[in-house]
């Protein structure tokens, strides 16, 4: 697949300066801006063969329709090349670019430390390469609840509430299914904040554990995790943190 499959057409200015094309020609001078638009620098080799093989037509016949046709095009350096064309894919390119470094940001931007007494604690992070001179806001700390107790369901639902804690079996559940155990650090970080601070008839559920599960899925599904493929977070803290609710959930059998 090409780079950048899909290509612009400003369509006023195409038909305002092909007007005087053939239905044939039409077709050709589309394929050579197809072919120019796939290649690395956006350009159409100086071979006639070359340009006839590309466009599906004879030589003989190249050569009745390559006069109309590359008048489009400025001939330097043995390659053909558009200058609008030329433009339109580097505004395309920096968007590209621009669009993956702010994807970089929003991925980057939570991690897990540890606070003073050996917790992992999840905090929003900087911005990718920040300034080495540049001050930052302290980051919140923000710790993983987690409880032993069982959330009861009830036949009309309930709302999360804001001292609710996520009971250690659903932590475990998640790492018994094989996420990642960054990915379910991350989420049960998310989850309370997220449930508590929704209101109307979206915040009441009726099997909060099976919400729970789908949150977890969908946070997977989102992120298109693998196993040891979720960066900005510290590994060594957040295993840790699995271990003292794996031995708290041991602890209440």
């Amino acid at each position: 697949m090409a780079e950048f499959p899909a290509l612009p057409i400003w369509t006023d200015a195409y038909i305002a300066d092909t007007q005087h094309l053939t239905n044939e020609e039409h077709g050709v001078y589309l394929r050579l801006l197809m072919f120019a638009w796939r290649s690395t620098n956006c350009s159409l080799p100086d071979s006639d063969k070359r340009l006839a093989l590309m466009v599906g037509v004879t030589d003989k016949k190249w050569r009745t329709l390559k006069p109309n046709v590359m008048v489009f095009w400025d001939l330097e350096g043995g390659t053909y090349t558009q200058k609008k064309l030329t433009n339109t894919r580097r505004a395309v390119a920096k968007k590209s670019e621009d669009n993956r470094i702010r994807a970089e940001r929003r991925w980057n931007g939570n991690s897990l430390i540890l606070n003073d007494t050996g917790d992992a604690v999840a905090y929003a992070g900087t911005m990718l390469n920040p300034m080495p001179n540049a001050s930052y806001p302290k980051p919140k700390q923000v710790r993983v609840k987690v409880t032993t107790d069982v959330v009861t369901k009830n036949s009309r639902g309930t709302r999360w509430k804001s001292e609710d804690e996520i009971p250690a079996s659903w932590i475990m559940w998640a790492e018994d299914e094989s996420f990642d155990q960054v990915m379910i650090m991350r989420e049960a970080n998310k989850f309370p904040d997220y449930w508590a601070g929704i209101s109307g008839s979206k915040g009441v559920k009726l099997d909060w554990q099976a919400t729970w599960r789908n949150w977890i899925r969908t946070a997977a599904q989102r992120t298109q995790q693998k196993p040891g493929n979720v960066i900005g977070f510290d590994r060594e803290a957040v295993a840790r943190e699995m271990e003292k609710i794996r031995n708290a959930k041991k602890s209440k059998i």
